[in-house]
């Protein structure tokens, strides 16, 4: 009876181990842009993760997926190509490591981001409602930047 006793506690205690082992140790890949922008009403309200370019300038919070010389000055680079809003700003201690230019008057942002948060999409998001998607960070991590020459 015993035995019993101790096998069963044993097997629930494997059980659990596998179940949350296995939850801890599942790798998320980030979503692309071109999976986000394809079917945006699939991941709306969800938590997603993308890796792109993080732009923080005048009237502007975004990521996007590339960035590229703006051609106003030299070395001034802007977003390109889709743009997602990013509702809230992320956090000061990786705000306060990125790339900071200041070309073209006030002082912009840039830096190479992963990040997790609650996706949204068909609504007007960001300055004055100029953004069909957004993202709400709940982790925010840096990356190495490479821009472009």
């Amino acid at each position: 009876m015993k035995s019993k006793v101790v096998f069963g506690f044993i097997a629930v205690h494997l059980v659990i181990a596998l179940f949350t082992g296995c939850a801890a140790q599942q790798s998320y890949t980030p979503l692309t842009f071109e999976q986000l922008f394809a079917n945006p009403a699939k991941y709306n309200s969800k938590t997603v993760t993308v890796e792109a370019f993080y732009f923080h300038g005048w009237e502007t919070i975004v990521l996007s997926e590339t960035i590229k010389p703006s051609g106003y000055a030299p070395g001034h680079l802007v977003p390109e190509g889709k743009l997602i809003w990013v509702e809230g700003g992320i956090p000061k201690e990786i705000f306060d490591k990125l790339y900071v230019q200041r070309q073209m008057g006030p002082e912009e942002r840039i830096g190479k981001l992963r990040i997790k948060g609650k996706f949204e999409y068909g609504g007007k998001y960001g300055h004055v409602g100029g953004f069909d998607v957004q993202i709400t960070p709940s982790e925010v991590e840096l990356l190495p930047l490479s821009p472009p020459r």
